[in-house]
């Protein structure tokens, strides 16, 4: 089995039939990630996993083979998840009190999205890539451009919200 560097070394020159091994390698994993930052909205969830793939694949020239390319694809699509959040807030209407109001349509693992309801979109990020993926903290802040006791700080608020 090709490793992803090689795949991408193999994209890189020429080979674009090489990319769709790498799609079908993270689908699932980007399509997992998706759902649960979305809360289980499958409709948010399959975009990210496009804009990941098509972002992914326009800056191949830019992934840096000393760090691993799912970690790389990560960052893309946690970067793709905040653009469409950010796109869907414009278009969400004002509650009661003036504030934006986001109700997502939830599907899947209900004790997980009750879990994390009340955390911020950032929290989520973290948390969901921390505990759910078990990422380390310096892998975190290296992929969200964060320093690690920021990182740390927020995990541990974001913690605190849920007690």
């Amino acid at each position: 089995m090709e490793t992803d560097e090689e795949l991408v070394r193999r994209t890189l020159s020429g080979g674009n039939h090489h990319y769709g091994i790498l799609i079908q390698r993270y689908a699932d994993y980007l399509f997992g990630l998706g759902m649960r930052l979305t809360a289980g909205n499958r409709e948010l969830s399959e975009d990210i996993s496009q804009q990941s793939f098509l972002k992914s694949y326009t800056y191949l020239k830019s992934f840096d083979s000393r760090k691993p390319y799912k970690h790389w694809l990560t960052g893309i699509a946690v970067n793709c998840y905040k653009d469409l959040i950010r796109k869907e807030h414009q278009h969400l209407s004002l509650d009661a009190n003036g504030e934006l109001s986001y109700t997502p349509y939830l599907e899947g693992n209900m004790d997980f999205f009750n879990l994390i309801k009340p955390l911020t979109e950032d929290e989520k990020i973290l948390f969901t890539l921390k505990y759910v993926y078990e990422y380390q903290i310096n892998a975190i802040a290296d992929l969200l451009n964060q320093k690690s006791g920021t990182v740390k700080s927020k995990l541990s608020r974001a913690l605190e919200k849920l007690k």
